[in-house]
């Protein structure tokens, strides 16, 4: 079980990338429309991102990824399996603290869903 500290200190970098993400994506959409987005709200700006070029769209899948990820610190769920809800190992909230699956269902979507 991850312990308070950790908790927080993985929920400040997801913090701090949602902002790093969140302004690549403004940035960009200023460039392609000329509109501010500084004060569109994330849902809209992941779905504004979703059909523009690749690297918006990993952005906008990245963003919707953290911004879940953030909603888990906030609802005590968060280093939990989204699919199975056993703990997700430490050393992979380390590596992504956006990771949502646990190892097993990870492979286990690979090999069932991803063909």
């Amino acid at each position: 079980m991850l312990d308070i500290k950790k908790v927080a200190q993985l929920h400040q970098n997801l913090e701090n990338e949602k902002e790093e993400v969140r302004s690549r994506l403004e940035d960009a959409l200023i460039r392609l429309t000329g509109l501010d987005a500084s004060y569109v709200p994330t849902a809209h700006l992941i779905k504004l991102c979703r059909h523009e070029n690749e690297k918006l769209h990993e952005d906008g899948l990245r963003l919707e990824k953290i911004d879940a990820a953030i909603c888990a610190v906030h609802t005590g769920l968060f280093g939990l399996c989204a699919d199975c809800e056993e703990e997700i190992a430490e050393a992979d909230l380390e590596i992504d603290a956006a990771e949502p699956r646990c190892v097993s269902c990870r492979e286990h979507s690979l090999y069932v869903h991803d063909r």
